[in-house]
């Protein structure tokens, strides 16, 4: 049930292997205990971005972590930490020159239908 959303900007496609990043982030949300067969992970490039006063020559990540509610805070804080640890290794060779954001939302579990 969990999902990974990694949105990028498409600058990153030549220097960061996507799909490692997507298999790593999951391989992190398991070794936090969550059923890795439950977990759908997926990057999705952007073509049309600004990030910040670099504009177009900027680099960013933000990954959206979406998960069934219930959980606390601190569980929420420990399963997006493991992740955002994997994607800032994942963008080092921009030598801390790419954004990295995380947000974690709450899915209703009354309206999330399998």
């Amino acid at each position: 049930m969990p999902h990974i959303i990694i949105e990028h900007s498409n600058n990153l496609n030549d220097s960061v292997d996507l799909q490692k990043l997507v298999v790593d982030t999951q391989e992190a949300l398991a070794t936090q205990g969550v059923e890795k067969a439950r977990i759908k992970s997926r990057a999705i490039p952007l073509a049309h971005y600004v990030v910040g006063d670099k504009g177009q020559d900027g680099a960013m990540v933000h990954i959206t972590l979406l998960l069934l509610e219930g959980r606390d805070d601190v569980l929420k804080k420990q399963y997006s930490t493991a992740i955002y640890e994997e994607v800032t290794k994942a963008v080092k060779v921009f030598d801390g020159a790419c954004a990295v954001t995380l947000e974690v939302r709450d899915m209703a579990a009354a309206t999330y239908i399998l």
